[in-house]
């Protein structure tokens, strides 16, 4: 069935994405009628924190049913199909770890601890170099069985370590660069590879990559981890943790969400730092433990392991 005779629908109506639940989700349709096809066969637009996007050549190849389904008030819904994830290559990620010195995230983290220790990091977060766009880096997300779920392309500047966001927001995904097709990306916690590494230092999780890899560089009493974007924090990613003593540390404007999400797991503890800290400038630019720790002032920090509490039978983490 080629796709050529479907487009994603027009006029910037949205549905709710089978994936991440946001209602960010474009559906095709027939370019001849301009009929509506199957729920489930469409885009997210959330490409750098979702991904989700299956054509409807993709759906006959896995269901082996006609993608044109007119959903009727009272006819039963069908099941939302989960495909399989996919993975990347091991060459094509491979061939990424080279460049660095025109990497301007790599170039940032050199003048922010030196290169020996930029070296370090970026060997141990497996940060890679991409052509997408000169300067650009990618995250690669590898889960702690090994196999590299996918890879996030962003570009920093290298002198202030901020991402570039115009003309346009330089991110996308290797699987979307390369055109590899048809992909199924499901997400892992960026550096969760590291927890095979060593089982008994307690896990911390932020939000960003950035702030994963700046806050392993200043605190090493945790295996820092990122969910790669606020909405990405699950309950299931978490249960993956179980056994783990686990500290979250979301940016400012995320507290609440988070606390929500953390709520019933008894390894888990949330980290009100920020919230005690912050200025209401900082509230409003929704800052990140990050651009706390690269506070002149701030560079020594150190977070204390997690403390097991008895009494409320839970991991909690006295932070100063």
């Amino acid at each position: 069935m080629p796709d050529y005779r479907f487009q994603l629908e027009k006029g910037g109506r949205k549905y709710t994405c089978p994936q991440c639940g946001k209602l960010r989700f474009v559906r095709y349709v027939n370019t001849t009628t301009g009929e509506q096809i199957a729920d489930q066969v469409g885009r997210c637009d959330r490409e750098d924190s979702c991904g989700y996007h299956l054509r409807p050549r993709e759906y006959l190849q896995l269901t082996g049913q006609n993608p044109f389904t007119v959903t009727k008030p009272a006819q039963k819904q069908e099941p939302v199909l989960k495909p399989e994830s996919s993975f990347i290559d091991a060459k094509i990620f491979q061939q990424t770890l080279t460049g660095y010195n025109q990497n301007n995230f790599c170039r940032w983290l050199c003048s922010l601890f030196g290169e020996q220790q930029a070296f370090e990091l970026t060997a141990a977060y497996k940060i890679g170099t991409s052509k997408r766009w000169p300067g650009s880096c990618v995250f690669w997300q590898i889960d702690r069985n090994g196999k590299i779920r996918g890879g996030k392309i962003m570009l920093y500047n290298s002198k202030t370590g901020r991402r570039v966001k115009e003309p346009f927001n330089h991110v996308t995904w290797v699987h979307t660069a390369l055109k590899l097709e048809p992909y199924h990306l499901q997400q892992c916690l960026f550096g969760e590879h590291l927890l095979a590494l060593d089982t008994v230092k307690p896990v911390a999780i932020v939000e960003s990559e950035k702030t994963a890899i700046v806050a392993s560089g200043f605190v090493s009493d945790f295996i820092w981890l990122a969910t790669g974007g606020k909405d990405n924090l699950k309950k299931e990613k978490l249960k993956t943790l179980h056994g783990r003593r686990v500290t979250l540390f979301p940016d400012l404007g995320a507290f609440s969400k988070w606390k929500s999400i953390a709520a019933g797991s008894p390894n888990v503890t949330i980290s009100n730092t920020l919230e005690r800290r912050a200025t209401e400038a900082e509230r409003k630019q929704g800052c990140d433990l990050a651009d706390y720790l690269l506070q002149s002032d701030c560079k020594t920090i150190a977070l204390p392991e997690p403390e097991f509490d008895a009494e409320k039978q839970r991991f909690s983490c006295k932070v100063p």
